[in-house]
C-alpha cells in the first residue's frame, strides 16, 4: 500500500507540475523567439562602410537608408534585409538551386530534382565571374551587408528554431539565383503550354490546332493597334463532334442532361491566371502637366509580401539621390519606383524565351552528377543528361525532350535594373532596360518632363519567326541562337495618343512580334479594359489613375452572361429554374462583386462550357489521355476566341454528339453550374466573395496548418477576378499597387499585401495589409522615422 500511496503523490505532482512546465517551455520559446526580433534602434556594426548609414523605419516599417555611396547603401539594405527576411531570402535562393531538401528533408526531393536538373548554381557560379566588376562590387557590398545582418540577431530566426536548422551565410551568387527564381516564377509556366502545343499539333494536325490555339480576336489591346485574324474554322471532313447526337427535344428536358464532364475541370481558383498591369498617361493628358505611371505586379500572395518597401538616400545636398518603391530580398536593387526623375513599372511579357528540344537517339549527351544534400538523412545522387546546355527534362513514350531556355545563359543575368536609380529620361530607361539581364517584363516608364515609353526589359534573342517555332518540337540545330543587339530590341517612345498600357498580352504584330514569339500571352480582355478607361478621360491626376486598380466592372463576363440569359429566357416559361436564373442574370450589375452571386454563377457556367467543347474537340485526336486528369492538356486562354465563335454562329458538326441543339449545351452547363456552386440550392448566397475569400498565408504555416491563427492574415471576401483589372484571387493577385508621378512622390501611393516584416511579433509584420484589402492607399514616400539604426564600419 505503501509504494502505491507513493506512486499516486508523484503522479500528483507530476500532473500539479506539468502545466509550470508548459509554461515555462512556453517562456523559454517565446524567449528564442523574441530573441530573433530585428534590431530597429541603437548602434550596429557592418563591414566595409566607407561612412556611418542610417537604417530608419516608419509606421509601415518602410526601410529609409541613407548612405554616402551606392555601395554603402547596398549594405545597409543587406543587413535590414537579413534580420526582417532571412529565411524567405534561403527558400528563395534554395528554390531556384533545388536544395530545400537540406532544409525540409526528403519530402522536398521531388521538387529539388526538378529544379537541379538545370545546374543553376553550378551556371551562376561561372557567371560571377563573368559580370562587370561594377556588378560583382555590388553583389559583394549587399552579401556582406546581409551576413552582418543574420550575424547580428542575437538568436538565429525563428523559422530555423522550428526546422532544428542553421542558417548559411549569403554569397554573391545567390543573388544570381534569385534572379533565377523570379525566371522560373515568371516563365515555367509558359514551358507547360509550349509542351501542350506541341503535343496537340502533332496529333491534332495544322487545322485543328490553329482552331484550339487562335492567337487572337476581339479583346486584342496590342501597342500597335493591330488585330490577329480568326483562324480557320474546321470542316465537318476536317472535325465532326455531332455524330450520333440525340434526337432532338424541347429544351426543358435537353438541360436536364448530364453534362459530359462530373465538374468544371478549372473549378474554383484551377483556371490559371495571368496577371500584372501597368498603364501611363503623358503630361499632355494630365490634369497637372506630369506623366503619371500606375503599376500593379500579379503574383501569388504570402506572409510577408515578397516585395519590400524601401527608400534610398544616396548621398546629400544637391548631388544627391533619393529613389523610392520596392526591393526584392537577396537583391540590392529597386525592382519598381521612381528615382524623382523616371518612375518604371513591369508587368510580365509572355513572350517565347525557350525551344522543346527533341533528342535524337544519337545525339552526344554530357551526363553530370549532382549531390542533394538532405536533412536527417543521407545525401541523393541526381544525374544530369544535356545536350549542348539544355538538360533532358522530359521522357514521353520513349522520346527524349530537352528544355533550351534563355535563363540557362549566362548573358541572361546582370545587375543593370540598378541602373535604373541613375536615368534622367525615359529614352535612357528604355535603353537600360533593353540591356538588363533579368526575366522578359513589359516595362514602362515615366519621367519628370512628361514623356511615356514602353519596351521589353531583359536580353532577347535573335530568334526565327513563329512558323518555325510555335507549338513546335524542334531539332537540336535551333539551339543556336544569337543574341539580339539591344539597339535593335522593340519600343514605343512618346506614343501620340498620350498613353501606354499592359497586361500581359501581345503588344506588337509583325516583325518586332516575331522576336517576342506567343509564351502564352493572356486574352487582352484586362488590357482592353484599361486602355478605354485611360481613354475615357482626357485629363488624369493620380487619383483617376489609381482608381483603375479597383475596376471591377466585368465588361468581358457580361459577353457570357448576354449567352446564357438568352437560352434561360427560352425556356423560362416550361422550367422555373430557368426563370430563377433569368431574374438573377438581369438583376446583376455587372460587376465582380463579393456579394454577386449572379457573377459568380455566369463565370462557373463559361468555365463549363470551355470544359466540355475543349473535351469534345480534343478527344477525337488525342483519346482517353483527355479523360485522365492528370495528362489531359487544358485549354488556355485564347481558347477562348474560339468558343465563342463556334456560340454564335452555332455550327452543327462543332456541336458535342450528347447535346441535341447550342442552347441545350449552355443550360446544361449553366445548371450543372448552379448545382456545384450552391449544393444546397441557396444560389442567391452563392456568393463570388465566399468562393474568391483572401487566403494569404505564411509557408510554414501552409506546412503545419496549426500556426495558421498566429501566422497568416486574416480572410476577408474579395471582389475582383482574372479577366478585369481588379486581379484578385484567394492567394494570388496584385502584389504592389502604386501611382506615382516623377517628381511629385508627394502623391504617390504604393500598397502592399501580407506586411513588411517576416518576424510574427515584430511591429511591421502584416503592416499596411488591411490598407490593401479596403483598397486605401498608402503613400509612396515613407513617412515619420521612429525607429533609427546607425551602422558603422565593422
Amino acid at each position: 500500500m505503501s509504494g502505491k500511496s507513493a506512486l499516486r503523490r508523484w503522479t500528483v505532482r507530476g500532473l500539479v507540475g506539468l502545466p509550470f512546465l508548459l509554461v515555462a517551455l512556453a517562456i523559454a520559446a517565446g524567449a528564442c523567439v523574441r530573441a530573433s526580433l530585428p534590431q530597429l534602434d541603437g548602434d550596429v556594426a557592418i563591414p566595409g562602410l566607407s561612412a556611418p548609414v542610417s537604417l530608419g523605419r516608419d509606421a509601415l516599417g518602410t526601410l529609409v537608408v541613407e548612405g554616402r555611396t551606392r555601395l554603402d547603401v547596398a549594405r545597409g539594405l543587406g543587413f535590414a534585409h537579413a534580420q526582417e527576411r532571412f529565411f524567405e531570402m534561403d527558400l528563395t535562393r534554395r528554390s531556384a538551386a533545388g536544395e530545400l531538401s537540406a532544409l525540409f528533408g526528403a519530402k522536398a526531393l521531388d521538387r529539388d530534382r526538378s529544379r537541379r536538373v538545370h545546374r543553376l548554381r553550378a551556371r551562376l557560379t561561372e557567371r560571377f565571374e563573368g559580370l562587370s566588376g561594377e556588378d560583382r562590387l555590388l553583389l559583394l557590398a549587399y552579401a556582406e551587408g546581409v551576413n552582418a545582418g543574420l550575424h547580428g540577431l542575437p538568436m538565429r530566426p525563428w523559422q530555423y528554431l522550428l526546422l532544428r536548422t542553421k542558417p548559411q551565410d549569403w554569397t554573391p551568387v545567390d543573388s544570381l539565383l534569385v534572379i533565377s527564381e523570379m525566371y522560373f516564377m515568371l516563365q515555367s509556366g509558359s514551358f507547360e503550354t509550349g509542351f501542350d502545343r506541341a503535343t496537340l499539333r502533332e496529333h491534332a494536325g495544322d487545322v485543328v490546332f490553329d482552331w484550339l490555339n487562335p492567337r487572337g480576336g476581339r479583346w486584342d489591346a496590342a501597342l500597335d493597334g493591330s488585330q490577329m485574324p480568326a483562324p480557320t474554322m474546321p470542316t465537318p471532313e476536317q472535325l465532326d463532334v455531332s455524330r450520333s447526337r440525340a434526337p432532338a427535344a424541347p429544351a426543358s428536358d435537353a438541360a436536364s442532361r448530364p453534362a459530359t464532364l462530373p465538374a468544371s475541370v478549372h473549378a474554383d481558383g484551377d483556371l490559371p491566371v495571368l496577371g500584372s498591369n501597368n498603364w501611363a498617361v503623358a503630361g499632355s493628358r494630365s490634369a497637372h502637366g506630369g506623366a503619371i505611371l500606375a503599376d500593379d505586379m500579379h503574383l501569388g500572395l504570402g506572409v510577408p509580401s515578397i516585395w519590400y518597401r524601401a527608400q534610398f538616400q544616396i548621398g546629400a545636398g544637391r548631388s544627391g539621390l533619393r529613389a523610392a518603391g520596392v526591393t526584392l530580398p537577396g537583391l540590392p536593387a529597386l525592382v519598381v519606383g521612381s528615382n524623382g526623375s523616371v518612375a518604371w513599372g513591369f508587368t510580365n511579357a509572355y513572350g517565347q524565351w525557350f525551344d522543346w528540344i527533341e533528342v535524337p537517339a544519337d545525339a552526344k549527351l554530357t551526363t553530370r552528377t549532382e549531390t542533394l544534400e538532405v536533412h536527417g538523412g543521407p545525401a541523393v545522387t541526381l544525374e544530369v543528361n544535356e545536350i549542348g546546355d539544355a538538360p533532358i527534362v522530359s521522357v514521353e513514350d520513349g522520346r527524349r525532350f530537352a528544355l533550351h531556355w534563355i535563363a540557362h545563359q549566362g548573358a541572361a543575368y546582370n545587375l543593370e535594373l540598378d541602373r535604373m536609380l541613375q536615368v534622367r529620361h525615359v529614352s535612357e530607361a528604355l535603353a537600360l532596360a533593353q540591356r538588363a539581364g533579368m526575366p522578359h517584363q513589359n516595362l514602362l516608364a515615366a519621367d519628370r518632363d512628361g514623356q511615356i515609353g514602353w519596351t521589353v526589359a531583359g536580353r532577347l534573342w535573335a530568334q526565327p519567326g513563329l512558323p518555325e517555332r510555335y507549338g513546335r518540337f524542334v531539332a537540336p540545330t535551333a539551339m543556336r541562337r544569337d543574341w539580339l543587339d539591344p539597339d535593335r530590341a522593340p519600343q514605343v517612345l512618346s506614343p501620340t495618343q498620350g498613353q501606354l498600357w499592359t497586361a500581359n498580352n501581345r503588344q506588337l504584330d509583325g516583325a518586332p512580334g516575331e522576336l517576342l514569339g506567343d509564351g502564352g500571352f493572356d486574352l487582352g480582355a484586362r488590357a482592353q479594359q484599361i486602355r478605354d478607361r485611360l481613354s475615357a478621360t482626357e485629363k488624369h491626376d493620380e487619383a483617376s489613375i489609381g482608381a483603375i486598380h479597383l475596376d471591377d466592372d466585368a465588361r468581358f463576363m457580361k459577353t457570357w452572361a448576354a449567352r446564357l440569359l438568352a437560352a434561360a429566357r427560352a425556356d423560362a416559361g416550361a422550367n422555373p429554374t430557368h426563370k430563377a436564373f433569368v431574374q438573377l442574370l438581369e438583376n446583376w450589375n455587372g460587376r465582380a462583386d463579393a456579394d454577386s452571386a449572379a457573377y459568380r454563377l455566369v463565370r462557373q457556367a463559361r468555365l463549363r462550357v470551355l470544359d466540355t467543347l475543349w473535351e469534345a474537340w480534343t478527344v477525337p485526336s488525342l483519346g482517353e489521355r483527355q479523360l485522365d486528369p492528370k495528362r489531359r492538356l487544358r485549354w488556355r486562354n485564347q481558347f477562348e476566341y474560339s468558343a465563342a465563335r463556334a456560340l454564335d454562329e452555332r455550327p452543327p458538326h462543332l456541336l458535342p454528339a450528347a447535346f441535341p441543339n447550342w442552347d441545350a449545351l449552355l443550360l446544361a452547363q449553366l445548371d450543372d453550374a448552379a448545382r456545384e456552386i450552391a449544393p444546397d440550392g441557396n444560389l442567391g448566397g452563392a456568393t463570388w466573395g465566399a468562393q474568391n475569400a483572401s487566403r494569404i498565408q505564411h509557408p510554414l504555416a501552409k506546412a503545419i496548418p496549426a500556426l495558421s491563427r498566429w501566422l497568416d492574415m486574416p480572410s476577408a471576401p474579395q471582389s475582383g477576378d482574372s479577366n478585369l483589372p481588379h486581379v484578385a484571387g484567394p492567394a494570388f493577385g496584385q502584389s504592389e499597387r502604386m501611382v506615382v508621378s516623377p517628381g511629385r512622390e508627394e502623391q504617390g501611393w504604393l500598397s502592399m499585401p501580407g506586411g513588411q516584416s517576416g518576424h510574427p511579433i515584430s511591429p511591421f509584420y502584416g503592416a499596411g495589409h488591411q490598407d490593401w484589402v479596403d483598397g486605401r492607399p498608402t503613400p509612396l514616400l515613407a513617412g515619420p522615422v521612429i525607429h533609427r539604426l546607425t551602422a558603422h564600419r565593422d
